[in-house]
């Protein structure tokens, strides 16, 4: 009795295994390359949809390695010979906009070997879903499925600012984020510091340059003056 229910187990486990697909995905950023944030923010979905013998299917995936690869395991397939099984996988990122974003799965379970996979991507306003009651549905466009169903980029997104600040620093606003904020204001005033801080360090690194320099400038204001004292002399005179 208890060879049979490990008989039974196996069999099943076989069976289980044979009705089951491995759907394969690559996310192609084009110029941007894949980084932590790229994987973090970057989420793939799949669920069943349609009339399915079995309980409803859902998965999440994220991006595996630097190639941008993802890939879903041991997903359900009908066990009845060239019967068909449809998924959805839906794509989501925090930074890029993605496309196709719905892609509707197929897969044909054909009694021997692995099922057929074919992909449809989504156009909006367009959905085919194998119902009953939709007797002529649109046919959407089908993509390569193999090696792996195709995710790329329309445009990267722009940056979501979900923190804004209400009292921003003095470097950042008001009069002296202008003078940082331009390189000619910057010059001019430490122009203006560097000519009143020379006397100063000059006369600490040498004195008698600084007392030679000191004299020099009484000199020509003594010279200015007198200058300025004769001309008014001259015209007094005249």
């Amino acid at each position: 009795m208890t060879m049979l229910l490990s008989s039974l187990q196996v069999l099943l486990s076989i069976c289980s295994l044979a009705l089951a697909a491995t759907i394969k995905g690559k996310l192609e950023l084009g110029p941007f390359e894949i980084t932590n944030r790229a994987v973090v923010n970057t989420h793939f979905k799949l669920y069943s949809v349609g009339n399915n013998s079995f309980e409803p299917f859902a998965a999440e995936a994220q991006i595996s390695d630097v190639n941008g690869s993802f890939v879903f395991t041991d997903v359900p397939v009908l066990p009845q010979v060239n019967s068909s099984t449809y998924y959805v996988l839906h794509s989501l990122s925090l930074d890029f906009n993605l496309k196709p974003n719905r892609i509707l799965i197929e897969l044909t379970n054909v009694g021997e070997g692995e099922p057929t996979i074919k992909a449809y991507k989504n156009i909006f306003g367009k959905e085919y879903f194998p119902s009953p009651e939709i007797m002529y549905p649109e046919r959407l466009e089908e993509i390569a499925a193999y090696p792996y169903i195709t995710i790329s980029t329309i445009n990267k997104a722009p940056l979501r600012m979900y923190v804004q600040q209400r009292n921003v620093g003095m470097f950042q606003s008001g009069p002296l984020a202008s003078i940082v904020n331009s390189k000619y204001k910057m010059a001019g005033v430490i122009t203006v510091i560097m000519m009143l801080l020379f006397p100063m360090v000059l006369e600490k690194l040498d004195p008698e340059t600084a007392k030679a320099v000191k004299e020099e400038r009484i000199r020509k204001q003594r010279e200015k003056y007198e200058t300025k004292k004769v001309e008014q002399n001259s015209s007094s005179a005249d």
